[in-house]
C-alpha cells in the first residue's frame, strides 16, 4: 500500500498541471498479497480470508487486481471457502487500461461428509403364526351343521400374520328320510287268539260284525256299508307314519256258505289307506280289495277317492283267494296281488299318485258292499305291517 501511495504523488508533481495529460496511464500499483490461509476447519472450518484489492494507480496503468487469497481448506464436513474477492480497478489515467480482473479464489473442498452410520441391520421379521389348524368336520346329522373354521394362527412380532386355518369340512348330511318315515311299524297280527287285539281300532264298528278266531279276523258286513265317493264302511287299522308296505290273505266267502264264493254286486274285501281327517266332509284314501267285483265277477280291484270322489278299476281273478299288497313310498301307492302260497308279486295291480295324503294314515282291513241284504263274509288270516326296505315286492 505504501508504495502505491508514493507511485501516485510523484506523478501529480511531475507532470505540472492539475489534470493528467493524455498519454501513457500510470503504472498500476501492485495488488496486494491475498490474506493468509484460513485455518484448518474444526468439525466444520471457517473459510479463508479473500485478499484485499490492489490500490489503483493514479493516472497510471490500471492495478492488476490482487490475487484472491488462498481459500482454507474446509474441515471435515466444513462449508466451502468463500471465493476471493475481485481487485479494485485502478482510476485511470487519461482512459486507464482495466485493471485485469483478480482470479477467482479457489472455491474451498467441501469438507469430507462425516462416515454414515451403518444402515441399523433390518430386524428379522417375526416368524409368521403357525397356521390355525382347520375346525374339526360337523359331525354327520340330519343336514350335518359344517365344521367351525379353524382360527387364524397369531402373527409373530413384525411377522406376516398367520394364513387362516383351513375351514372345517361340512358335515356329511344326514340321510334324508323317506317320505317322512318315522319310528317302528305297529306290530303284525296273526290273529291266534279269540279276540280282537287291543293295539287295533274300529271305524265305523256298527257297519260290520266283526270276530277274531281259528287264526282269522272275520267280518260280515251290514247292508249298503260301502266305501265309495264319500259314503262309508268299516275300517279295522292303526296308525302309520311314513313309507310301508302291509300284506294279507283274504278269502272271500257267503256267510250262508264259507265254502262258497260271493255273488253279489260289490262284495269285496282287503285293504285300505285313509285320512284320518275329513276334508269338508269328504273322504280321502286308496285301497286295493278282492271279491265279486262292480263288472259281477270275482276280481281284484283298486279305488282312489279324493275329496269324496271316487276313481276305481278291476282285473278278473280267477277264484275267491288272494294275496293283497300296498306299499307307499313318498306320495306313490302301488297295490300287488298274488296266489296264496307263491314267492312272487305280479306286475303292479295299480299305482297312485297321491302326494295329498298326509304322512299319518289309518291302514288296515276294510269291506263293503251294497246290497239290501247282504250275504258276504271276509276273511282275513294274518295282516303285516314292513318297512319298505329293499323294496315293494321284497319279503
Amino acid at each position: 500500500m505504501a508504495l502505491a501511495l508514493i507511485a501516485i504523488v510523484s506523478v501529480r508533481c511531475g507532470g505540472g498541471s492539475s489534470e493528467p495529460r493524455d498519454g501513457g496511464a500510470g503504472t498500476g500499483g501492485h495488488a496486494a498479497t491475498g490474506g493468509s490461509s484460513a485455518g484448518r476447519g474444526g468439525s466444520s472450518g471457517s473459510s479463508g480470508s479473500s485478499g484485499s484489492s490492489g490500490t489503483t494507480g493514479a493516472g497510471g496503468d490500471a492495478g492488476t487486481t490482487g490475487a484472491a487469497g488462498t481459500t482454507g481448506a474446509g474441515g471435515v464436513g466444513g462449508s466451502a471457502g468463500a471465493t476471493g474477492g475481485a481487485g479494485t480497478t485502478g482510476r485511470g489515467g487519461t482512459t486507464g487500461t482495466a485493471g485485469t480482473t483478480g482470479a477467482a479464489g479457489t472455491t474451498g473442498g467441501g469438507g469430507r461428509g462425516g462416515t454414515g452410520g451403518g444402515a441399523g441391520a433390518t430386524g428379522v421379521g417375526g416368524r409368521g403364526g403357525t397356521t390355525g389348524g382347520g375346525g374339526a368336520s360337523g359331525a354327520a346329522g340330519t343336514g350335518g351343521s359344517a365344521g367351525a373354521t379353524g382360527a387364524g394362527g397369531r402373527g409373530g412380532m413384525g411377522g406376516s400374520a398367520g394364513a387362516s386355518g383351513a375351514g372345517g369340512r361340512g358335515g356329511t348330511g344326514g340321510a334324508s328320510g323317506t317320505a317322512g318315515s318315522s319310528g317302528a311299524l305297529p306290530a303284525s297280527d296273526s290273529f291266534t287268539g279269540t279276540t280282537l287285539d287291543s293295539s287295533w281300532t274300529v271305524f265305523r264298528p256298527e257297519l260290520a260284525d266283526i270276530s277274531v278266531g281259528n287264526g282269522a279276523l272275520s267280518i260280515a258286513t251290514h247292508p249298503f256299508a260301502l266305501w265309495y265317493q264319500s259314503n262309508q264302511g268299516e275300517l279295522v287299522y292303526k296308525l302309520v307314519t311314513g313309507d310301508f308296505k302291509v300284506t294279507t290273505i283274504i278269502h272271500a266267502r257267503k256267510v250262508s256258505n264259507p265254502q262258497a264264493t260271493p255273488d253279489q254286486y260289490a262284495d269285496v274285501a282287503g285293504i285300505m289307506a285313509r285320512n284320518p281327517t275329513l276334508s269338508g266332509g269328504n273322504e280321502n284314501y286308496v285301497l286295493t280289495v278282492h271279491g265279486y267285483a262292480e263288472q259281477n265277477q270275482l276280481a281284484i280291484e283298486h279305488k282312489s277317492t279324493t275329496n269324496g270322489a271316487s276313481d276305481f278299476g278291476e282285473m278278473m281273478w280267477p277264484n275267491g283267494d288272494a294275496e293283497l299288497r300296498l306299499c307307499r313310498v313318498g306320495g306313490t301307492f302301488t297295490a300287488y296281488a298274488r296266489a296264496p302260497g307263491t314267492t312272487t308279486w305280479s306286475a303292479p295291480t295299480y299305482t297312485f299318485s297321491r302326494a295329498d295324503l298326509p304322512a299319518t294314515l289309518q291302514v288296515g282291513m276294510c269291506a263293503y258292499n251294497d246290497a239290501a241284504a247282504p250275504d258276504f263274509l271276509a276273511i282275513f288270516d294274518s295282516f303285516t305291517f314292513q318297512a319298505v326296505g329293499v323294496g315293494c315286492t321284497a319279503d
